[in-house]
């Protein structure tokens, strides 16, 4: 049922990452050429083995995903533990919601960055989700944006 994404899956991951801006209203923020910055940005974290997607399909669609992206960005760069992970695209058709697809997509998600020693994982949880990560164990931060 759920499977790793392959290149050929990074047009359909971009779609439904499309989908999920516009859901919460940041469709606006998205550059022009999103779709071609989004699909070889994916293909070179796949190629590093920087990230990975999880899909889960129904009728040859996908229908699902959730990602996982290995980062070094400042000013974790500079800490003991200079990576951590990231949880993003993580995106259910509304057809298919309340299944539990989102959990299970997560759960691969975390295996794959257990699997690499990824001991930090970082997110940003839409209103609708933070349930759902803090009964995976996550805490909120003290992180505050400014937006002008």
């Amino acid at each position: 049922m759920i499977r790793a994404a392959t290149f050929t899956d990074i047009p359909s991951i971009t779609l439904l990452k499309q989908k999920m801006f516009k859901e919460v209203g940041m469709e606006d923020l998205l550059k022009a050429n999103f779709v071609q910055v989004v699909e070889k940005t994916y293909k070179d974290l796949y190629i590093l083995d920087k990230a990975i997607h999880f899909v889960i399909e129904q009728n040859n669609e996908i229908i699902a995903c959730a990602g996982a992206f290995i980062k070094e960005d400042i000013p974790y760069c500079f800490y003991k533990e200079d990576q951590y992970g990231f949880i993003g695209d993580v995106y259910v058709d509304p057809r298919f919601r309340n299944q539990g697809y989102a959990r299970k997509l997560t759960d691969e998600v975390l295996k794959w960055f257990s699997k690499r020693e990824i001991q930090t994982i970082r997110l940003l949880a839409s209103d609708n989700a933070r349930k759902l990560y803090k009964t995976l164990g996550f805490t909120e931060t003290d992180q505050m944006i400014l937006r002008r």
